[in-house]
């Protein structure tokens, strides 16, 4: 049987999610579970792929694997150290989850006066079909990419949004430096023009902790869904913690009580 499973991690901890010899990453982590518990005997034979290889630093709400197995994966993935389990399906022989509708990222960045409208406009560029050889760390990989559609959702906390079946190697990570730089006043909207259409320019990376793959969506899978234990008990510490600080710097905030004895 061939099993497709979303896995949530936190990437600080990892090299990055591909295997690198003497390295510690999500991918051999993961494998290394797999074989240790005889789900699979190898990579190989039990045709274990994944869909996204992200970055060093960038993390995961859902990554997919998928590896063939006769025996239920889901208890045997359980208590991995900064890797969760939060869905799994069963699929045909053939599937490959990198042959994804849609690989969807989020980057956030504090909303520190930025020009959100400008980078708005600069954002809106990147979408369609571009020659992204300077929006890229470039490979033997054709750079010419289709980016479906860019969201944003403008708060405290700018969260950014990107929809395509295939991304670059640190593609938006250098597209997010382009936009934080128009947004800073320190880029023009027509220098990203002028870099789409051919002209090679650098405008930096962004850093790769504000980066994170939200989900990867397929046609005709559906994911019966988990939300792990510690997934829910980190919610309630980083709540704790932003209430906290709100309370120690206004004493007045009653988001907590403290007791007196």
């Amino acid at each position: 049987m061939r099993y497709a499973i979303k896995i949530a991690y936190d990437g600080s901890h990892f090299n990055g999610f591909a295997m690198q010899p003497n390295k510690k990453t999500i991918e051999g982590e993961i494998l290394k579970r797999l074989i240790k518990t005889k789900l699979i005997e190898s990579r190989r034979k039990n045709k274990f792929q994944y869909a996204a290889r992200t970055d060093k630093g960038v993390s995961s709400f859902g990554n997919v694997i998928a590896f063939n197995t006769n025996a239920n994966p889901i208890n045997a993935l359980k208590n991995m150290e900064n890797i969760w389990i939060v869905g799994f399906a069963t699929v045909e022989s053939n599937f490959n989850p990198r042959h994804a509708k849609y690989k969807i990222y989020r980057y956030y960045i504090l909303n520190k006066n930025f020009n959100i409208e400008k980078m708005k406009k600069a954002a809106k560029l990147f979408v369609g079909k571009h020659d992204f050889s300077s929006f890229a760390r470039l490979d033997k990989r054709n750079p010419i990419r289709r980016i479906d559609k860019i969201e944003f959702f403008v708060g405290n906390v700018i969260k950014i949004d990107f929809y395509a079946s295939s991304f670059l190697w640190n593609q938006l990570r250098r597209i997010m430096a382009a936009i934080i730089k128009v947004g800073e006043g320190k880029a023009k909207i027509d220098e990203i023009k002028e870099a789409l259409n051919g002209k090679r320019k650098n405008f930096g990376i962004a850093s790769p902790s504000n980066l994170i793959l939200l989900d990867v969506i397929y046609d005709d899978i559906e994911f019966k869904r988990i939300i792990p234990d510690e997934i829910v008990i980190k919610k309630e510490i980083y709540k704790d913690a932003f209430d906290y600080l709100k309370h120690a710097i206004n004493p007045r905030n009653v988001g907590f009580s403290y007791p007196v004895e």
